[in-house]
């Protein structure tokens, strides 16, 4: 034990000396009052980001639908913010699919989920929620409303392996992921992105992607888009190693901004 101290005492010593902050024992590291981020592997071939962002200190805004067909580190909204993620499933109009809401306003064309189809999403007016049983329309009072597809962690339940086995090629699959979810309290967003198709790296499968949001702590999660999709700006930096076949950011169809008030 005496050892173990020591060797911990020394490597905080060495790490002032350099001028670089430890790593908080759970991993987190703070970017600003209310964000965190971490970055870790947790498994050999896996290389994984999350953001942990506290609503009541911190606030979200989905991009508009005239910024539709960019990529994300081109979008006016997303300028000054701390931290960008895409968001929606889209067309090759970049329609997004499902229920999609930005500053109050719904977006004027829908890309409709397939029938029978119950998309999850998160929705925000005084305080941000994830609903699994989606209305057709927004409530009046969301200033913020996005779909993906499909859940991940449903009353602090994550998805199987046999749960992927009914949709093999988006979920059984290994891909780059975006995922969000919400804490038991409802206070903070926690978002998880996974690069993959870099050679030894593949990505997750979404029974993984499930696994670590629940450890982060997310009791509500569902999948946002993937694939060469997922991006993540850090002060308007990208930070997610892109697929080694699409090294540009993809252009998507909205994305999701972290803003102070």
């Amino acid at each position: 034990m005496l050892r173990l101290f020591l060797t911990g005492v020394l490597l905080a010593l060495v790490s002032a000396c350099a001028g670089v902050a430890p790593v908080p024992p759970d991993g987190w590291q703070p970017l600003a009052p209310g964000l965190a981020h971490r970055a870790w592997a947790p498994w050999p071939d896996s290389d994984v980001q999350a953001l942990r962002v506290d609503l009541r200190q911190l606030r979200l805004a989905l991009s508009p639908p005239a910024e539709s067909g960019l990529p994300v580190d081109q979008m006016a909204s997303g300028r000054g913010a701390l931290a960008s993620v895409n968001a929606s499933f889209f067309n090759r109009e970049f329609r997004p699919r499902g229920v999609t809401v930005s500053d109050g306003q719904l977006w004027p064309v829908l890309l409709k989920a397939p029938a029978g189809a119950k998309d999850p999403l998160l929705a925000c007016d005084t305080q941000c929620v994830i609903r699994f049983d989606a209305p057709p329309t927004p409530e009046p009072a969301w200033r913020l409303a996005v779909s993906g597809t499909p859940w991940l962690v449903r009353d602090g339940q994550a998805r199987t392996a046999e749960d992927d086995a009914s949709c093999a090629s988006l979920c059984a699959n290994t891909h780059p992921r975006t995922a969000v979810g919400l804490d038991a309290s409802g206070r903070h967003l926690l978002v998880l992105l996974a690069a993959g198709r870099r050679g030894e790296v593949k990505g997750l499968t979404l029974a993984q992607t499930a696994q670590l949001m629940r450890e982060l702590g997310a009791v509500q999660a569902f999948n946002l888009d993937g694939g060469g999709s997922s991006t993540l700006l850090i002060g308007g930096e990208s930070r997610l190693p892109r697929p080694l076949n699409e090294p540009a950011l993809r252009r998507v169809a909205n994305a999701l901004h972290v803003l102070t008030p």
